[in-house]
């Protein structure tokens, strides 16, 4: 069972819904936002061009799907898939920085997980200390470490 601290879900919902193109604009301010780009593998600042071709590639694309956490119609956190191999895909999220703190990492990634089977793999930055802490706590091991990065797999075939 997943512990999710002291959210009252009374009259709340979660919904786990794939991306649309006119989500570009709120992704992009996560995206761009100091903490996220610390905490990023590929730290860079994107433009609006560029996030917005981005956009429309992930939804054109068989190997890449990206979901939106919305949190009583709210966005609050996104989820990408990137299919590896048949079975196995690499996962990267984030939380909006105004819901961070609130376990939404691990609510997302439990709504992704229950829909989803294969092999998991997720890559995290060692100072991300809050992401470490919410990917362990749903079941992922860590198998490697190495550039300040950890390497968390999850399989569940």
């Amino acid at each position: 069972m997943i512990n999710f601290g002291k959210l009252n879900f009374m009259k709340k919902s979660f919904n786990l819904r794939e991306v649309k193109s006119n989500d570009w604009k709120f992704l992009l301010e996560w995206r761009n936002e100091k903490t996220t780009r610390l905490n990023s593998l590929t730290p860079d600042w994107v433009t609006v061009s560029e996030h917005k071709g981005y956009i429309k590639d992930a939804i054109n694309s068989p190997n890449r799907r990206i979901f939106i956490l919305e949190y009583n119609k709210i966005p609050v956190g996104t989820i990408r898939e990137d299919r590896l191999k048949k079975d196995q895909f690499e996962l990267s999220y984030t939380v909006s920085p105004e819901y961070r703190g609130q376990r939404f990492c691990q609510i997302m990634v439990s709504l992704y997980l229950i829909e989803n089977k294969g092999s998991f793999l997720c890559r995290v930055n060692i100072s991300n200390i809050a992401s470490n802490i919410a990917i362990e706590k749903l079941g992922f091991k860590i198998f490697n470490s190495e550039n300040y990065v950890n390497f968390y797999n999850l399989d569940q075939s």
